[in-house]
């Protein structure tokens, strides 16, 4: 819907407030359906696939994320053409971008040109419709920007790098990149394979390597942002507003640390978050300050007012607070704690804080299906608080694709997540996988957050008009709101193990295995090519053991990796292409990808600052008016 605005728009040469007033509404309720499904996905490869992860970087999953990232640069970079009539050209292009990756992702699943375990087979001929469908959109849509160039250009321009302005186009760019990372990632074991014959796999741990700093600098984004004022901010604002903000950073990130959080990237990510979060309150409590003395309103229906004043910006906020709780379960997972045992009944396992007893395994039947079941009883400090019951589940017909039930214990600060990886029924042997997952129902509480920010967003503004109404001098409008959350105290981080004689020793038993198990896929075809030491299918458990006899005899890592690769005839079987000859091209074209961008930009900046300089109101003899600089930067943050 927005594309087609966006055509019609410049198809007419109307390319007005009004369009951009309909595109950026069915824009942000387009962005927050595919967020929510993008989540969804998550949580349900977290509680359904038995791997303990949410994320991939499965071709279709990448695909679905793609136009999620050019759409999220539009809602910011939107912002801007509306309070200073800049990037007219630069927004309809990430309308077309938008709908064209939307596109390419059907185009992906459907035609084969990568192998994922949720495309749909191979079709030629649906191929080559996709790709006559958007060559066309292309041409035709910057066809359309080309002509109507004049139209698109802007108002103003950049007055400062020190501005809002500036974060918002800091902001795409990072955006683009991702994207085009993103694509070119997911892309290049088909490129690969038709340069060079040779289908390379490109997994996990490589986009993990490239996307976990983008993050961070959006992030770091997030908290800068809402601090700098339009147009140009001030030293000395700046250091007034940035004040409390790091405060809360390095009280976030200097504490997570100092608990043995790993600084890297966990303990960066909780400062950042800090950072943020910090912004996010200041914020709220300066805005609901002012209102409370100009209306004399309680603290509540201050803060319900600053949304009817300014509903869109301070919705963002709430969006950007969401972001926070996303990224803190982010952070959760850098550190995890996991273990992998073969038990005999009444043998133990522990991840601190808890001790799970393996008790029998049971094969029963309903007619439909066979279900292998595992039962473990739970132990936290000493006393049980209940017993598990990880299973494997073989339906009629579908024998050879078993579904992994997993036994899942939530709390606030994380999950107790177990699951059967392998057994033998003769003998009641059981391979469990238990797993501690911090935070990550923040994740799913982040979602929540930005949909409800979403919504605010969207209501009509007679939806708060009760909160803009003065009161007289003295009457106190009175609100009781209550919240209850119920929480679950934080656990503790123990190291500390429990001397048994039953404590089974853990597998992998090195990090070189650890890691090993990290950066080999599994090759049985069917399982979305997770890597071995996620992977529940016997193939896996074939493939891990194989690392763990390798490595008993001594061979070293490099060794291994040239046994997997001669074994299955190429670097298929590698989570990420070896840093030589072709393979070069996977890490070298971001790395000029992302310096073109800050060429670009060092450019742009040079051009603009000297245009800005030529054109300074005092080199023309103008007088220069203080008092309407500070009330137009007023009413542009009014706008907000």
């Amino acid at each position: 819907i927005p594309f087609a605005f966006c055509v019609a728009a410049l198809v007419t040469g109307r390319v007005d407030q009004e369009f951009l007033r309909a595109t950026r509404r069915w824009t942000l309720i387009a962005w927050s359906v595919l967020g929510f499904g993008v989540m969804l996905g998550a949580k349900w490869a977290y509680e359904e696939l038995g791997w303990g992860g949410y994320w991939g970087w499965d071709p279709v999953e990448n695909a679905g994320m793609l136009p999620f990232f050019t759409a999220t640069a539009f809602l910011h970079s939107v912002m801007v053409q509306e309070r200073r009539g800049m990037l007219k050209a630069w927004n309809v292009s990430l309308v077309i971008v938008t709908f064209f990756l939307t596109n390419f992702g059907t185009f992906m699943t459907r035609s084969g040109v990568v192998q994922s375990v949720h495309a749909f087979g191979e079709d030629r001929e649906l191929a080559l419709m996709f790709t006559v469908f958007m060559v066309a959109l292309l041409t035709v849509s910057f066809g359309l920007v080309v002509y109507r160039m004049p139209l698109l250009r802007a108002r103003n321009e950049l007055d400062s790098w020190l501005s809002r302005e500036a974060a918002f186009m800091a902001n795409n760019w990072v955006l683009l990149f991702a994207a085009f990372f993103v694509l070119f990632a997911t892309m290049f074991p088909t490129l690969s394979e038709a340069i060079t014959g040779d289908r390379l796999t490109v997994a996990a741990p490589f986009f993990n390597r490239w996307m976990t700093p983008v993050g961070l600098v959006l992030l770091f984004l997030t908290g800068i942002g809402p601090l700098l004022a339009w147009r140009k901010s001030s030293i000395a604002n700046l250091r007034q507003s940035l004040l409390w903000p790091v405060i809360a950073a390095l009280v976030a990130g200097g504490g997570t640390v100092a608990l043995g959080v790993p600084f890297w990237a966990s303990g960066v990510c909780f400062g950042l978050c800090g950072l943020v979060a910090g912004t996010i309150l200041q914020e709220f409590w300066r805005g609901a300050a002012v209102r409370q003395r100009t209306t004399g309103t309680d603290l509540f229906t201050a803060l319900v007012g600053l949304f009817a004043r300014s509903r869109r910006r301070y919705a963002g906020y709430v969006i950007h607070l969401g972001i926070v709780l996303i990224f803190l379960g982010f952070a959760g997972g850098g550190f995890g704690r996991e273990e992998q045992a073969k038990l005999n009944p009444g043998q133990q396992v522990e991840v601190a804080p808890f001790l799970v007893r393996y008790v029998a395994l049971s094969v029963t039947d309903d007619g439909r299906k066979q279900m292998v079941t595992a039962e473990v009883e739970v132990l936290k400090n000493g006393e049980s608080i209940g017993r598990m019951y990880p299973a494997k589940w073989f339906f009629r017909n579908r024998e050879d694709e078993p579904t992994t039930e997993i036994a899942l214990l939530r709390g606030f600060a994380g999950d107790l997540y177990i699951n059967l990886a392998a057994y033998e029924v003769g003998t009641q042997e059981a391979t469990l996988e238990v797993k501690i997952n911090p935070l990550i129902n923040w994740i799913w509480m982040g979602v929540g957050v930005m949909l409800i920010g979403t919504i605010i967003a969207l209501l009509p503004e007679r939806a708060l008009a009760f909160a803009t109404a003065e009161v007289p001098e003295g009457a106190v409008t009175t609100l009781l709101v209550l919240i209850l959350v119920g929480t679950v105290g934080m656990t503790a981080l123990s190291a500390q193990h429990v001397v048994s004689s039953q404590t089974v020793s853990i597998i992998p038993r090195s990090k070189v295995e650890k890691q090993l198990q990290s950066e080999i896929v599994c090759m049985c075809g069917t399982c979305g090519r997770k890597r071995v030491g996620e992977c529940t299918c016997a193939i896996a458990g074939q493939m891990r053991e194989e690392i763990a006899r390798l490595t008993t005899e001594g061979k070293t890592y490099d060794q291994i990796i040239e046994h997997f690769v001669a074994k299955y005839g190429s670097q298929e079987v590698l989570a990420s292409p070896l840093d030589k000859g072709f393979n070069r091209l996977a890490w070298f074209v971001p790395y000029v990808v992302g310096l073109a961008g800050i060429t670009m930009v060092g450019l742009i900046a040079v051009r603009w600052s000297r245009r800005t300089r030529g054109q300074h109101p005092d080199d023309h003899g103008a007088s220069h008016d203080a008092a309407l600089e500070r009330r137009l930067d007023d009413e542009l943050r009014d706008l907000d």
